[in-house]
């Protein structure tokens, strides 16, 4: 449950207890001024019944607001002295005023427990009359029995058991709100699975389409032949992805697991280009690539493809017609850095610091023609970061933006998320 619902059931709960509460003190005070107007004592009656009214109002004014909440047991104990007041006006003990003491006691049981009990019984004792304290340690006359014994006795009895009640309640409430965390919890990982598989899909799904469309409208036979490889290869991808959603629906976690690998950083690369290149040609838009002609380093080639299939998607999507793309290198002891640089508007100032939240878009990515789930740069980044790496916008102007894919040149995963298969050179991250 959440809190704001919560906050919602405690207020209403509230402002029904206190109604109950006024209600009550209405009708009895009613058939109290009616059967016995000279014996009671105006004055303290009034102060009674005035505690109680204030307490209403207040409790009909705030009873939504957290801070009436959070000292929500003081509401029934300034119900109970309102409550002694009105009886003690009465000049009886035992009285139609004082039978109304049962409504807080049982409310403070059942909302607050034990100590709420305690609470409750401490205030009563305080403030009950001398002569009626003394009673018990005399000779007790046989009409004092219910006054002193057989009321208070029930008055308790009633309070425990709806103490014990509200003990049984709120534990099944926790239990339920426990269950229902982790139904929920299971809902969210089952959605994002989904929605990365989603994402994962449409890219390799969009160059089988293009390319077989280039085969239909070609004769050229080495053209074929290349855009046929290209196709194989996506559809390869995408057997692996799907592949990938099996397993992790089998065990259970949101995250598809990564397959690390000896790879050739620079030939997936090319693949990627060749499965963006129908793209880039249909907006004229250059692709350049400086980076070495081979870089073998431990990743997952599918998870990283995906990574800069997204990079490039985005630097060919939000680029200018007849735009600039330009993929560089840069390398250190242990780290790789490839930086993908577009020619395009550029991401505002505004945006730049959610361009990796899910499902966030930018302003200029919104008003566009350009179709996008947001997506793409928060599960590019989650898969740099699993390999060690990260996925960072390092600048962005109106003269384009500039993304670097920070790589390890040796796999330094989470060594709890590293599991050995039975290949030497192949490592299963889940």
């Amino acid at each position: 449950m959440g809190t704001d619902q919560a906050h919602r059931d405690m207020g209403r709960a509230l402002l029904e207890f206190q109604g109950a509460v006024f209600g009550a003190l209405v009708i009895v005070g009613t058939a109290v001024l009616l059967s016995q107007p000279d014996a009671l004592d105006p004055l303290l009656y009034a102060v009674g019944a005035g505690v109680i009214t204030v307490a209403t109002l207040i409790t009909l004014i705030c009873h939504n607001r957290p801070v009436l909440q959070r000292f929500a047991v003081l509401l029934p104990l300034v119900d109970l002295l309102g409550i002694r007041f009105t009886a003690h006006a009465e000049g009886a003990t035992l009285s139609g005023g004082a039978l109304l003491l049962i409504l807080p006691m049982i409310w403070i049981a059942y909302s607050f427990g034990g100590r709420g009990i305690l609470a409750g019984v401490a205030l009563l004792v305080i403030t009950t009359p001398v002569g009626l304290l003394q009673a018990y340690g005399g000779d007790m006359e046989p009409g004092n029995f219910t006054r002193i014994v057989a009321y208070p006795l029930t008055l308790l009895i009633l309070a425990g058991a709806a103490g014990v009640s509200g003990a049984r309640i709120r534990r099944k409430k926790v239990q339920l709100a426990a269950q229902t965390a982790l139904t929920e919890q299971a809902v969210r990982a089952r959605d994002d699975l989904i929605e990365a598989v989603t994402h994962e899909l449409r890219t390799p799904l969009t160059s089988i389409l293009g390319n077989a469309e280039l085969v239909l409208h070609t004769n050229d036979a080495q053209a074929i032949e290349r855009r046929a490889g290209v196709i194989v290869h996506n559809a390869e991808q995408m057997d692996t992805i799907l592949a990938d959603l099996l397993l992790a629906r089998s065990t259970g976690t949101a995250l598809l697991g990564l397959h690390i690998t000896a790879t050739d950083v620079r030939g997936l690369i090319e693949n990627c280009l060749a499965a963006s290149r129908t793209a880039a040609d249909a907006r004229g838009v250059s692709i350049d690539v400086s980076a070495s002609d081979t870089l073998w380093t431990e990743i997952d080639p599918n998870r990283i493809r995906q990574v800069f299939d997204n990079l490039l998607t985005n630097a060919i999507k939000y680029n200018q017609v007849g735009g600039t793309v330009v993929i560089s290198e840069t390398r250190t002891v242990n780290t790789v850095t490839f930086a993908v640089t577009d020619s395009g508007c550029g991401i505002a100032p505004a945006d730049r610091a959610r361009v990796f939240e899910p499902y966030y878009r930018t302003e200029s990515a919104r008003h566009s023609s350009q179709e996008g789930s947001g997506l793409g740069l928060g599960i590019s980044r989650d898969i740099a970061r699993r390999h060690g790496g990260d996925l960072r916008l390092v600048e962005s102007s109106a003269r384009g933006s500039r993304f670097e894919l920070i790589l390890p040149l040796a796999f330094s995963g989470h060594e709890d998320a590293v599991a050995q298969s039975g290949h030497e050179n192949e490592q299963i991250v889940a």
